[in-house]
């Protein structure tokens, strides 16, 4: 079997993209890459009211596309979704500020289709601390409420952001495998993003994913980034945790409008934000289109067919299983 076939005939998901998908060159790029499945950061910092308008977009968006995308609300859509040749689009925050100070919001999310959300984003919020805040207290007791419906609801809980502290509590008191669904090891690549080697570990031992990062400032010092630089991360990450909780989270943020890049830098040192802004995207691996050389990549790599399905979607999968209601 070759790398082509195996990609096309293996569920695929993309475990964290942040592009504008208001764009329909992102959406059809998403799907030329032979995503089975995205999970669509649709979210992060807004306010419900912008949250709401998020999502009706998003709707919106994916019916415009109908013949291509569709809504992910279970596990059962994703298989309809490899069925129908469509990508399926699972509804993901990257920060808690959507619901605010009110618990009773998660539920409305949840009917709406979201099926993922971040704790914090890269400082402090109501929740818990984020990885650039000055200080980690852990998880505030709204967080520890948050991260108890959340388990309720069977909503997937994504550290990626998070601060050390919070990420362990949050581990530790969920009832429910959680995810890193973008983030690599601190040990290979230092930086506040990054996970030491201790969070990976309680993570996976409580039966949850990590999913590699492919932003180029947390990926290798040696720049351009190359598509083997994202597959040695993969690498690095099974070695430390085990192939079967590990999986892909590029991270891609294709076409975000500018005022939307400000926000994101915001709080971040001037000349952290000047090289981010300058580094090249990863040769090979720079748009959602690319996904089929990753796959070639494990391959190449020595991973059997069956160890590259679980890094390319099946790990993801499961884990979806495991924490969505059905």
């Amino acid at each position: 079997m070759t790398a082509a076939d195996l990609h096309r005939d293996s569920i695929i998901i993309d475990g964290l993209n942040a592009s504008w998908f208001m764009s329909d060159g992102v959406i059809e790029r998403i799907h030329r890459g032979g995503a089975t499945a995205v999970n669509a950061t649709i979210a992060a910092w807004h306010n419900p009211e912008d949250t709401l308008d998020m999502i009706g977009r998003m709707y919106h968006q994916v019916d415009r596309h109908s013949s291509i995308a569709m809504v992910v609300r279970n596990t059962e859509d994703i298989h309809a979704a490899k069925a129908s040749g469509k990508t399926g689009y699972i509804l993901g925050f990257q920060d808690t500020s959507p619901i605010s100070d009110k618990l009773s919001l998660l539920r409305a999310y949840y009917v709406l289709g979201v099926r993922i959300i971040q704790l914090t984003y890269n400082f402090e919020n109501r929740v818990g601390f984020g990885c650039q805040a000055p200080e980690d207290r852990g998880l505030t007791g709204f967080g520890r409420e948050v991260v108890a419906e959340m388990n309720r609801l069977g909503i997937l809980i994504d550290l990626s952001h998070c601060g050390q502290r919070t990420t362990l509590e949050a581990i530790d008191r969920s009832e429910k495998p959680v995810a890193i669904t973008h983030s690599n090891a601190a040990a290979q690549f230092p930086h506040p993003r990054n996970k030491t080697d201790e969070a990976l570990k309680a993570c996976a031992d409580r039966g949850g994913v990590i999913g590699a990062l492919s932003f180029p400032a947390m990926l290798t010092p040696n720049l351009p980034a190359k598509v083997d630089d994202y597959v040695g991360a993969i690498d690095f990450l099974v070695e430390r945790v085990g192939v079967d909780h590990v999986a892909i989270g590029p991270d891609f943020m294709e076409e975000m409008p500018e005022e939307v890049v400000r926000v994101v830098l915001s709080g971040l040192p001037l000349d952290v934000v000047t090289f981010m802004q300058s580094i090249p995207p990863v040769q090979g691996f720079s748009t959602a289109a690319d996904l089929p050389n990753v796959t070639a990549g494990l391959l190449a790599r020595g991973y059997s067919p069956a160890d590259v399905q679980k890094i390319m979607g099946g790990n993801w999968l499961r884990l979806y299983g495991e924490v969505w209601r059905t």
